[in-house]
């Protein structure tokens, strides 16, 4: 199914290619996120629809975000976003969109989509 996939990580102005990307960059990549820092990782093609899965650091201590954009449709998205304390929740999202292209279960996830209107 995915069998030409290549992701692309880029993160705080450098960009890692597919063959650069491996679970132990992803882990050292989220655990050090500090504020204004973000991780982005982005499939050559939709993975369950989703266009690229980011996180960032928060202001409030410990917090980060992970977010995540679906297509809908030609030129539509949905995006959504979700606040935590748990560093290793977020590095297993990255690591199933990267090694499994698996999607996080997203019912527990805010719709932002509004704020990109």
């Amino acid at each position: 199914m995915y069998s030409t996939l290549r992701y692309t990580l880029e993160s705080n102005g450098t960009t890692y290619e597919n063959d650069s990307i491996n679970a132990s960059l992803l882990v050292e990549l989220i655990s050090n996120l500090e504020l204004q820092e973000f991780v982005v990782l982005v499939p050559s093609e939709l993975v369950e629809g989703s266009m690229y899965m980011q996180a960032a650091a928060l202001e409030e201590p410990g917090q980060m975000v992970a977010e995540i954009r679906l297509q809908e449709g030609e030129d539509s998205f949905r995006h959504y976003s979700c606040r935590t304390t748990d560093t290793t929740g977020i590095i297993q999202w990255f690591v199933d969109y990267w090694g499994k292209q698996q999607l996080p279960q997203l019912e527990s996830w805010q719709d932002i989509t509004h704020e990109f209107d």
